[in-house]
């Protein structure tokens, strides 16, 4: 079969739900509360049937089982999706859902519930709940046994056309209003842990909750799941790509063709009026595209399309920064972050709970990806010839400890260890904002102060891995005493850390404010200038890239630093001086940590 199958949607009565799908183009019931409308279903809780055509009134499970020439795949296993279109009329319950293996450990289920929404209309300043603060399932334990588990959820602020993708164990609950497309697998496993006391229409008793099955499956501390979308084509972009189904938006302006596909796809017009192979669809209409066909698509409208993924072969790297205060784990092809794992990092719980949940992460990771290597950037010092941590000011306690020999032995995987900023310099003169020059120095002004020096896209490390660390410089030596470092240091006087200090004195109620006033902003600005004319009068690069949570106010003292440092320099070098604001910004470090092989 070549064209396009339509299927009947069936509507779904729902306690939260409302008449508002309507507005999609679904006859919905007067006065039923309608919370889900279903357009692709082949579950025993909800079964679609061929609308149109010569297998008209057929199940999806009978067509998925008996011709898997539409799906072009082994269809001997459930059918994989499921997709629904919901309207919370009312906050929906906080939930947690199963993965794979826990669907079948605990339900004897094929399927655990991954899923995403697209968030197709909800009030002005709406949030999605979305995570949880937690640190522990002792934790969780008092805060439900206290009453107080809502102030412990993560609330994410969404607008119309966002797109949310919710792995399996994320504590999650749309609210009011929201108006959403869902993806999902196919599963209708929920386990409520709040529900506002609601009572069920039909019972009149307290619906349950499920709270000895949530806490069997939820993260502690919680991921927060990242992966930038991917535009395609000037009209095609990628949302998301997972194990089980990727998803595309289509902006249709013009005549498009849906290319062959060794799949089967699912389209759903979500804006506007669109022709499909000549038969004009509007809001709310969903088709199965069969594998291996082609489909021509034109008109003026917006469509999701979905499907199971093929496999990724190409190799991918893995990417770590710890730090401080959180841990970051991403899959990044060539230069760029494909998906990103992070989480608190907990330091006064030890060192083996992070090696925990980053060896978690990964292996998340690896169900998907073909991985090459793992790079981890981590605050020295440290030694990168054995993988230890030595003392790192920032994670107390954590002394010697091993972070390359479990990560290499759990996964078989080489594995490399470099310093924070080493990383980040390796990041910002391999792809970011020193990739076309041969000798980078990378500063970052955050919490602290730290450098590196790349030349000829290699690692400057020095004979004892400390080359480049311009934080401990001495500025004044009559300065302000600090806990590690020199009296007087770089970093105990433009640090964000010291700035933090100075604006608390000062009474400012932020950095950005401290630097407001032309005092502060000149004494902060000759100090850092100050530092980067050292390292300029003492390696002589060709660019230094500053970096860090400081350059957010780069606005106020850009150009004032840059003019600094001409000052302090030779005048034979002033015109040469080439000041650069960072370029990959927050994501330096873990780019450049998975590029640690290339300089090995």
């Amino acid at each position: 079969m070549t064209k396009p199958i339509y299927l009947t949607p069936l509507s779904k009565e729902r306690i939260w739900g409302g008449q508002k799908l309507q507005e999609y183009g679904f006859s919905i019931p007067k006065e039923q509360r309608t919370g889900e409308v279903w357009t692709v279903a082949s579950h025993p809780n909800g079964m679609s049937r061929v609308q149109t055509g010569p297998m008209t009134g057929l199940t999806l499970e009978k067509l998925w089982s008996n011709h898997p020439e539409i799906f072009g795949m082994e269809t001997d296993s459930d059918f994989p999706l499921l997709v629904k279109w919901i309207d919370a009329s009312e906050d929906l319950s906080v939930q947690v859902h199963p993965n794979d293996k826990d669907a079948n450990r605990f339900e004897k289920q094929p399927f655990g519930k991954n899923e995403c929404w697209y968030i197709l209309d909800c009030p002005e300043d709406a949030v999605l709940i979305y995570g949880h603060s937690l640190t522990s399932l002792n934790n969780f334990d008092e805060t439900i046994h206290q009453g107080t588990l809502l102030q412990s959820l993560q609330h994410v602020p969404i607008a119309k056309g966002d797109f949310i993708y919710v792995p399996a164990g994320t504590v999650h609950a749309l609210t009011k209003g929201c108006v959403v497309l869902e993806i999902q697998q196919n599963s209708d496993t929920t386990y409520r842990l709040f529900d506002y006391d609601r009572s069920d229409p039909v019972t009149g008793k307290v619906r349950p909750l499920h709270l000895e099955q949530a806490r069997r499956i939820i993260r502690f501390p919680h991921f927060q799941y990242t992966e930038p979308a991917v535009m395609l084509t000037p009209f095609r972009k990628r949302l998301t790509q997972t194990p089980d189904f990727f998803v595309e938006e289509w902006s249709i302006r013009q005549t498009h063709i849906l290319e062959v596909s060794r799949l089967f796809r699912v389209i759903t017009v979500i804006e506007g009026t669109i022709e499909l192979d000549h038969v004009l669809l509007s809001v709310g209409a969903t088709a199965i595209l069969p594998a291996n066909s082609t489909f021509l698509i034109k008109g003026n409208g917006l469509v999701l399309i979905t499907g199971p993924s093929l496999k990724m072969t190409t190799p991918h790297r893995i990417g770590i920064d710890l730090g401080g205060t959180q841990t970051r784990v991403a899959v990044i092809d060539q230069h760029k972050i494909v998906k990103q794992l992070s989480f608190p990092t907990n330091p006064k719980a030890g060192p083996s709970q992070t090696l925990s949940n980053i060896e978690y992460a990964i292996q998340v990771f690896s169900e998907e990806f073909h991985l090459s290597n793992i790079g981890i950037a981590a605050p020295g010092p440290l030694d990168t010839k054995t993988g230890l941590l030595l003392s790192p000011p920032n994670l107390p306690g954590w002394d010697e400890v091993d972070l390359v020999t479990p990560l290499s032995s759990a996964f078989d995987l080489p594995v490399f260890l470099e310093n924070d900023a080493n990383a980040a310099a390796l990041g910002e003169a391999l792809y970011g904002a020193g990739r076309h020059s041969s000798s980078v120095y990378y500063v970052t002004v955050s919490t602290g102060i730290g450098g590196g020096y790349v030349y000829m896209k290699q690692l400057i490390r020095g004979a004892n891995g400390y080359a480049g660390e311009i934080g401990n410089t001495i500025i004044d030596s009559s300065g302000p005493l600090h806990p590690v470092l020199n009296k007087g240091s770089l970093e105990g006087y433009a640090s964000g850390t010291a700035l933090q200090s100075r604006a608390n004195e000062r009474h400012a109620s932020s950095i950005e404010r401290l630097l407001a006033h032309p005092q502060e902003r000149d004494r902060f600005t000759n100090h850092l200038a100050t530092g980067l004319a050292n390292i300029i009068h003492t390696i002589d690069p060709e660019v230094i890239v500053v970096g860090g949570g400081v350059t957010g106010s780069a606005d106020l003292y850009w150009e004032a630093l840059q003019e600094r440092v001409r000052e302090l320099v030779y005048p034979s070098l002033r015109s040469k001086v080439d000041i650069r604001l960072a370029e990959l910004k927050g994501q330096a470090g873990v780019i450049g940590a998975a590029a640690l092989d290339e300089v090995e």
